[in-house]
């Protein structure tokens, strides 16, 4: 049964919402990915957080790798609408999401660019390569590029540069920076920048003669309102530029990430997806629509201040536990199943879940939780 079908049970005020899903109007709008729950009242989850299991040991090397999204910015349309002006807007972009970390985190936290023009306001690079120095986090120095020339080139460092060329970049990146070394790596995608990493992850698990021996032990990938399962609404964002286009639910690249990469795997990845019911454009279906560990949605409801647009999870400090979600935590991602002591079904929790990057150190925080 689709996961919006279950919601009926769950809140009487989402009728109208339903009757037009089931119309089809919303499935114009916003994509869905079928997801089995049970037509059971959901289970109310305990008061407090989910318990942490396993603690992964501290290690230098252990780092936080953050890809942006589209046009470098966090709202719907990011800093630039055609990709190629100034975008100021990679200044603030991870900036609070960097603080949150340093406070709880123990590695460091590297930020990349991708577009030749993301500058900061006092025109310095947005690319920060954290502790490491012999590298650069700028995916589009020669380094990097030197091995992706023949694999879907072209428009470089703007919106017009293939989603698969910017996999094969982040790849030898990873290779680069972690895989060399046999070191682990953690890596936080926001919107397209999560397609980028599960399709990254697609390629190496397969072996792509044009990708990297290794990108290193991912031991987490985390994505926050990202078009898994595909969107509409990206190709306006952009007037129809080739990012957003691959970005369309019946693209190329959405099918073959729904055939091939629904949980693709680097060294025991644990993958958590997140979405929001708030975002007018990556709707909460289809940012948790691939295969993953862990499905967070933060629901629409009376006095819940985490339901969040497309980007205002990056910026929520609060380590209050009083937002309202569903969740869904399985040790078999690519089954339709929840792991719960009553079912198998979605978890509803009503006042006392994470909010945006609290949720984001739990993610981080162990393997299994």
């Amino acid at each position: 049964m689709p996961l919006s079908a279950w919601r009926k049970g769950f809140s009487t005020s989402k009728l109208f919402f339903l009757a037009l899903l089931s119309s089809g109007l919303l499935l114009i709008l916003f994509p869905t990915q079928t997801l089995a729950a049970s037509s059971s009242a959901p289970l109310l989850r305990k008061p407090g957080v989910r318990s942490l299991v396993a603690p992964r040991a501290t290690n230098i090397h252990e780092s936080i790798v953050a890809v942006h999204g589209l046009n470098g910015g966090d709202g719907p349309f990011g800093s630039a609408t055609y990709g190629s002006q100034t975008m100021p807007g990679c200044d603030t972009y991870w900036a609070d999401a960097r603080t949150f970390m340093a406070s709880q985190w123990p590695g460091d936290f590297r930020q990349l660019s991708y577009y030749n023009e993301e500058v900061k306001t006092d025109g310095s690079g947005c690319a920060d390569n954290g502790a490491e120095k012999t590298y650069s986090a700028n995916l589009q120095v020669q380094t990097y590029r030197s091995h992706c020339t023949n694999f879907f080139g072209g428009n470089e460092g703007t919106n017009n540069e293939d989603i698969n060329h910017l996999s094969c970049l982040l790849a030898w990146y990873l290779y680069y920076n972690f895989g060399q070394h046999g070191w682990q790596v953690i890596l936080v995608g926001h919107s397209m920048g999560g397609l980028i990493i599960q399709r990254t992850l697609e390629l190496e698990q397969q072996r792509n003669a044009n990708f990297p021996p290794s990108i290193g032990n991912v031991t987490d990938a985390i994505t926050f309102n990202t078009p898994h399962a595909g969107v509409l609404l990206a190709v306006f964002s952009c007037f129809a530029c080739r990012q957003g286009q691959q970005m369309y639910s019946n693209s190329n690249l959405i099918q073959d990430l729904t055939a091939n990469g629904r949980h693709p795997d680097a060294g025991g990845t644990d993958w958590t997806v997140i979405g929001s019911d708030c975002d007018g454009l990556v709707h909460s279906d289809t940012a948790v629509g691939m295969g993953a560990n862990h499905k967070v949605i933060y629901v629409n409801d009376s006095g819940n201040t985490a339901c969040y647009d497309h980007g205002s999870a990056l910026h929520d400090f609060s380590l209050q536990l009083d937002g309202h979600a569903l969740y869904c935590d399985t040790t078999s991602p690519l089954s339709s199943d929840c792991d719960g002591t009553s079912g198998n079904h979605w978890t509803s929790e009503q006042t006392n879940y994470p909010h945006g990057l609290y949720e984001l150190y739990q993610a981080t925080a162990s393997y299994y939780w």
